[in-house]
C-alpha cells in the first residue's frame, strides 16, 4: 500500500483539560499519513484518482481550529475520520498530534493512533 503524508502540519487549537490552557489557542503539529493505492494516479496523471493533500491539510486545520476538544485523543480521532472521509480510495489513516506546550521541561506530548476504513 502507498502513503502520502503531510508532516509537521501547523495549527491552532483552543485544548487541553484545564481551563486555563484552553484561555489562548496552542500551537499543534499533526502529522497525517493516509494509505491508498496511487496506481492509477499515477497511470493517468489526474489528481482525481489520488488525495488532495492541499485541501486535506486545509480541512484539518480547520478542524483544529474549531475543535472544541480537551483531550488529543479526542483530536485526534476527528482527524483521522476527515482523512478516512477525504477520498473513497483511502483505507487507512494515521494520525499524530505534537503538543509543544502539553508538559513542561519537555519538547512536547504526543499522540499518535491509526484507524483503517471498518
Amino acid at each position: 500500500m502507498d502513503t502520502i503524508t503531510i508532516a509537521n502540519l501547523r495549527c491552532s487549537a483552543h485544548i487541553g483539560c484545564e481551563e486555563t490552557e484552553r484561555v489562548n489557542a496552542q500551537t499543534l503539529f499533526v502529522t497525517a499519513t493516509v494509505a491508498l493505492d496511487t496506481r492509477d494516479a499515477a497511470r493517468t496523471d489526474d489528481l482525481e484518482q489520488t488525495v488532495n493533500y492541499s485541501q486535506l491539510s486545509k480541512k484539518l486545520m480547520r478542524i483544529c481550529e474549531e475543535s472544541t476538544c480537551r483531550l488529543l485523543e479526542t483530536l485526534a480521532q476527528h482527524l483521522a475520520d476527515a482523512c478516512l472521509a477525504a477520498a473513497s480510495r483511502i483505507s487507512s489513516a494515521t494520525i499524530e498530534i505534537q503538543k509543544p506546550a502539553g508538559v513542561k521541561h519537555a519538547d512536547y506530548a504526543s499522540i499518535r493512533i491509526t484507524r483503517n476504513v471498518d
